[in-house]
């Protein structure tokens, strides 16, 4: 298996193909890709993978920066060949966030110095293992369906989580709408809702000039040392080193 890794910055609408499979995923901004298929839009949390030979069209954002892994699969790679890379995988796939950090580690340190490329491009294989594409969506029951709409407010609002009034929207019980939603999301509501306003956060203080304040109370925390001490914990550093180390310029 032939890889190689580069940072890539996108200013303007493409349409090519390559001759080896094309993994991209987002540092900074979005792109939209089109294939005959159908169509996807990679930004943070998520990966796109373009096979052999598939014509696609791209449009990026006007901040659009890709970590770009390129692979050649030989005959004899087949069956070592990450689950994410065979055909009838989607075009875009989501990523567990904590993994999603580690690609873009991988991208900020390959965009420093091109000459690390070659020795990240190991643990960019071993990342590759690890993602799982979504699964066949399956016949959802009306309960399930009112659980992701509820479940699209979370991270984005300033108030708290408020699992019983959930539930009663939902139509059903406290512990069945916790049981569904575990299901469908694999976390609670409570952590769902962190993740996702860690993530919002994540994006805020890479891509904005906010203040870590500002950013704090947008995503919902009552105040700045709440916020500072979850990020901490879930990222193990500050929201002020992650601002450092996460600028891609």
């Amino acid at each position: 298996m032939d890889i190689n890794l580069e940072t890539r910055q996108y200013h303007s609408r493409g349409y090519h193909y390559h001759d080896h499979i094309q993994v991209l995923f987002p540092l900074r901004g979005a792109m939209k890709i089109s294939i005959d298929a159908g169509s996807g839009v990679i930004a943070g949390g998520s990966v796109a993978v373009i096979s052999t030979g598939c014509y696609h069209d791209f449009v990026p954002s006007a901040d659009c920066s890709l970590l770009v892994v390129d692979l050649k699969l030989h005959e004899s790679d087949a069956e070592q060949a990450p689950v994410l890379l065979t055909r009838g995988c989607p075009l875009v796939s989501r990523m567990e966030p904590w993994l999603w950090r580690i690609f873009r580690q991988i991208g900020i340190e390959v965009n420093a110095d091109g000459h690390r490329a070659q020795d990240a491009a190991m643990l960019a294989l071993t990342g590759l293992h690890l993602i799982r594409p979504a699964s066949a969506p399956k016949t959802k029951s009306k309960a399930s369906n009112r659980i992701e709409r509820l479940a699209a407010d979370l991270g984005t609002g300033g108030g708290k989580t408020n699992i019983s009034a959930m539930a009663r929207e939902a139509g059903i019980s406290q512990s069945h709408f916790h049981a569904l939603f575990r299901a469908t999301f694999g976390s609670s509501p409570r952590q769902y809702d962190i993740e996702r306003r860690l993530d919002v956060a994540m994006e805020c203080l890479i891509a904005t000039n906010n203040t870590i304040a500002e950013i704090a109370y947008a995503a919902g925390y009552e105040n700045v040392s709440a916020f500072n001490r979850i990020f901490k914990r879930r990222l193990g550093i500050s929201p002020g080193e992650f601002r450092l180390t996460g600028r891609v310029d």
